[in-house]
């Protein structure tokens, strides 16, 4: 463990005891854990056919708040939107550069500006007629935080703009039942070596938490080389309290829909009851 870890509940604490010092732990968003992000996320199209439907029915230009490594904005540039991306990491902000590239087509990089900068405390002075918030990012803030997102929204979203936004919603979560976990194992290449990854999803509803966990085994030489932990905590918020929150900051919450897509991590636990939402949302 590094100095700077903390202790994990669930299967990924056990797993970190198991190993000792033969393992550390690392921020998912980080220079090393972006990239297995960005492996299981950038040919992942669930909610992003949905978003660009619904944004279909209004213009541009958008917004989109922790834009990561592209997995929504590209599909957006690539519909012809001009795009500006916003991230508190530098090394999302980096994978998603990184892709543009690949695809070798400078229009797209032409119609993107990126800017590194927290989404719950944003000033771009400018409004947008589409602000995306994808991939339940929104559980990765705080009561307080979510304030200051959604004052920002108001802020820059046009008159007759809207905000799109998703959740998942899990079962039992309003009753704060006993801790669970989500498992899924796979193999992957991150341009460096190959890597064993197991995800792990520990959800404590009584808690309202999330850890997101990636331990990752890289293979060099057909032996493991490096053990590492790449973990994300968030704050979860089911959909009635959420919703509560966007219209008590004096937006409007329009519609609600059932996203058509589960995302490709997901599609391999075919027991998990649960469904992701898009939230339209305006002024």
């Amino acid at each position: 463990m590094t100095e700077t870890a903390v202790a994990l509940p669930g299967s990924a604490g056990r797993i970190e005891a198991l190993f000792g010092t033969g393992i550390k732990q690392a921020n998912i968003y980080g220079p090393a854990g972006s990239q297995i992000y960005d492996h299981f996320t950038r040919n992942d199209r669930a909610e992003i056919d949905d978003m660009l439907r619904v944004a279909a029915e209004h213009s541009g230009p958008v917004l989109e708040l922790a834009c990561g490594n592209g997995r929504t904005t590209i599909p957006f540039l690539e519909a012809g939107y001009s795009v500006v991306g916003l991230d508190s990491s530098p090394d999302m902000l980096a994978r998603m550069r990184d892709r543009l590239a690949e695809l070798d087509k400078p229009e797209l990089a032409d119609a993107l500006e990126t800017v590194e900068g927290d989404m719950s405390a944003f000033a771009l002075g400018r409004r947008f007629g589409i602000i995306l918030l994808g991939m339940t990012t929104v559980w990765n803030l705080d009561k307080e935080q979510r304030a200051g997102l959604f004052a920002g929204v108001s802020e820059h979203l046009a008159e007759d703009g809207r905000f799109l936004l998703t959740l998942l919603e899990f079962p039992g979560l309003e009753e704060g039942t006993a801790p669970f976990e989500t498992v899924a194992v796979t193999d992957a290449h991150d341009g460096v070596s190959p890597v064993a990854v197991t995800f792990i999803e520990h959800v404590d509803p009584a808690e309202k938490r999330r850890l997101t966990s990636f331990i990752s085994h890289r293979v060099v030489d057909d032996a493991v080389a490096d053990s590492t932990i790449y973990t994300a905590w968030t704050h979860l918020i089911t959909p009635a309290e959420l919703v509560a929150e966007i219209e008590g900051a004096g937006l409007r919450v329009r519609a609600t829909h059932e996203v058509s897509q589960r995302n490709q991590l997901m599609k391999r636990n075919t027991n998990i009851g649960r469904r992701r939402i898009l939230i339209e949302v305006s002024r």
